[in-house]
């Protein structure tokens, strides 16, 4: 009996050791698992619950199953008996491309869209505003719900890519630029939808709204769609390292603008209480420097064909002009009201306010920084024009006289408009509190009456006859800018320019005032307590 007893006492204690190392290996998944569950983003939680158990994606997801089987069933059916013997991958890629960018590029952008839309209508994202969770968290957890439905996309139709491969005519590269394309294209076009969503205010402004959403996104679908099937039929047409180039520019580039984009996302849906002007400068200049700099390096890479750094310069211009000209609006219209909460996140010492000066929220730092960044948009557009004209170019010295002048004219009318939307808006929001919005409205009517009085007036003089250019034209931008576009500007124009832009610019200095001495407020002990607990 004591044997037994011995062998029986020698078991229980195994049994128990066993349960007790199975119940510490529990504890600590589930120790992770609470862990991992709160630093998870909330929001993408029940969005993705909420996702997953909805009717759209249960509908979606089933219609991609069958339309993927249907056609890997007709596909194959239509191709036979050549299927064995020709490539044929071609074919069923295009097939397999449009079943699977229809969901990516037009079903989840909109409904992350609505979803973020439907959070503002329904009054939750007030709720939601007073807890813990920032407007960032929030959106970043709109997008990467909508990323996991991509990411499921992805891999229930990968095996039918997979399929199309092995039937030959696809080389890896191009499926894998089709794919990179798709990805990168489903995430910005998630992110500009998501970006409209707090624009629309009451029931015609949704649906304004909504209809922009759809034709972006259906245009989106289009080109992108024409691009990716052209290179499955013909090829990649460019080389090996312009393709590397292009992809790694529109990624890094899709990720700046995109975080732009969901910053000013965020900022619409901040209190007025807090800064919400920093990080959207901050992500402009990051842009801003990031073109520039591929500019650059195209221009110094690019040897033998240089018409190829042109189809980079020229848009990469346009595209600063339009973001600074778009942006300084708004920022010269912003609120000049500094919250006590505001105020604490101003800079402390002398060289912090010496260099983060104008990325504090307020119309005159805002002004200030747009003619600071078109000033630095100008001067790189003037270094890229005579490093392009050293290093050769199918231009003529004539031709890269006219883009000179094109540029600083175009800077300097774009300042001094600047400078003019300050006061109108400044006046504006004496009795009203106006939306950053009504900036570039006013720069709009500048630009209309700048244009369109001195020329009516001129033409009442003239007796109603054509008449040429001169000196009272000169705030005609658009008379000025197209005597220098045809090289036929008066001498005295771009002296006049860059005076009135240098004026422009002391002014907008001047109108900083006391901000520049603002020193920042201390945080009450309240305050910091509520954070600590937090």
């Amino acid at each position: 009996m004591s044997t037994v007893e011995a062998v029986s006492d020698g078991n229980a204690d195994t049994t128990t050791s066993s349960v007790t190392s199975g119940e510490v290996w529990l504890q600590r998944i589930d120790q992770f698992a609470e862990k991992f569950g709160d630093a998870t983003n909330p929001i993408l939680i029940k969005e993705t619950r909420q996702a997953l158990k909805s009717r759209q994606f249960v509908i979606t997801f089933s219609v991609l199953l069958v339309a993927a089987f249907g056609w890997t069933v007709a596909g194959s059916l239509s191709l036979m008996p050549l299927i064995y013997t020709t490539p044929s991958a071609p074919r069923m890629l295009i097939g397999y491309y449009v079943v699977l960018a229809l969901p990516m590029l037009l079903v989840v952008p909109l409904a992350a869209y609505r979803s973020l839309e439907a959070e503002i209508d329904d009054g939750t994202l007030e709720l939601l505003s007073i807890t813990a969770l920032s407007p960032w968290q929030i959106v970043l957890g709109k997008l990467a719900s909508a990323s996991l439905q991509m990411m499921l996309y992805l891999v229930a139709l990968f095996p039918c890519v997979a399929y199309a491969y092995t039937l030959r005519g696809v080389d890896l590269p191009t499926l894998a630029l089709m794919m990179a394309v798709l990805i990168t294209s489903a995430l910005a076009l998630t992110v500009v939808a998501l970006s409209f969503a707090p624009l629309a205010r009451g029931r015609t402004g949704r649906i304004s709204t909504l209809l922009v959403v759809l034709m972006v996104l259906l245009l989106a679908e289009y080109l992108v769609g024409s691009a990716v099937i052209y290179t499955i039929l013909y090829g990649n047409p460019l080389t090996l390292g312009w393709t590397v180039f292009l992809l790694v520019t529109a990624i890094l580039l899709t990720v700046s603008v995109g975080h732009l984009l969901l910053t000013t996302t965020a900022a619409q849906l901040t209190p007025e209480s807090e800064n919400r002007s920093s990080g959207i400068r901050w992500s402009i200049l990051t842009l801003t420097i990031l073109v520039i700099a591929f500019n650059a390096f195209s221009i110094e890479w690019v040897r033998e064909d240089r018409e190829q750094v042109l189809f980079v310069f020229f848009p990469s211009l346009l595209f600063l002009a339009g973001l600074w000209t778009f942006a300084g609006s708004m920022m010269a219209a912003e609120s000049a009201a500094v919250t006590p909460r505001i105020q604490r996140e101003l800079p402390g010492n002398f060289l912090s306010r010496l260099t983060l000066l104008f990325f504090t929220p307020g119309p005159a730092t805002g002004l200030v920084f747009a003619c600071l960044g078109t000033l630095l948009v100008m001067s790189a557009a003037l270094m890229g024009i005579e490093r392009i004209q050293d290093t050769g170019s199918v231009l003529r010295a004539r031709e890269f006289t006219i883009l000179r002048n094109l540029v600083v004219a175009y800077s300097s009318y774009l300042i001094v408009f600047l400078v003019l939307v300050r006061g109108i808006v400044a006046l504006v929001r004496i009795n009203n509190h106006p939306r950053v919005e009504v900036g570039m409205a006013a720069l709009i009517a500048i630009a209309v009456l700048a244009a369109l009085v001195p020329y009516s007036v001129g033409l009442h003089y003239n007796d109603y006859r054509p008449y040429s250019y001169n000196g009272w034209q000169v705030t005609n931008w658009v008379w000025t800018l197209g005597i220098t576009l045809d090289n036929q500007p008066p001498v005295w124009i771009m002296e006049t320019a860059i005076a009135a832009m240098v004026i422009a610019v002391l002014i907008a200095i001047a109108t900083v005032g006391r901000r520049s001495l603002a020193i920042r407020t201390a945080t009450p002990e309240a305050v910091l307590e509520a954070q600590r607990e937090a």
